[in-house]
């Protein structure tokens, strides 16, 4: 599936994104460490950070082991 445009994106999608970048930005990882860390491609990891795609409940905990995080603190801080 193609990325949303920017005015169709969800505010949780752009919510989900904003908390994955602080979190990989806190490791001082780029998306290309991110992405392999999490066995993903770095165009998808960007697209997700960027709020462009809703990710599967498989890619969220993809992630969050990544991270090394419960697959909640992604989601933590929604508004």
């Amino acid at each position: 599936m193609p990325p949303r445009a920017k005015r169709d994106r969800l505010p949780e999608a752009i919510a989900f994104g904003k908390r994955l970048r602080q979190l990989r930005e806190a490791k001082g990882w780029t998306l290309e460490v991110l992405a392999e860390s999490a066995g993903m491609n770095e165009l998808q990891v960007g697209h997700i950070e960027r709020g462009a795609s809703d990710p599967k409940l498989s890619t969220i905990t993809k992630l969050a082991r990544a991270l090394g995080v419960p697959p909640g603190e992604l989601h933590r801080d929604f508004k």
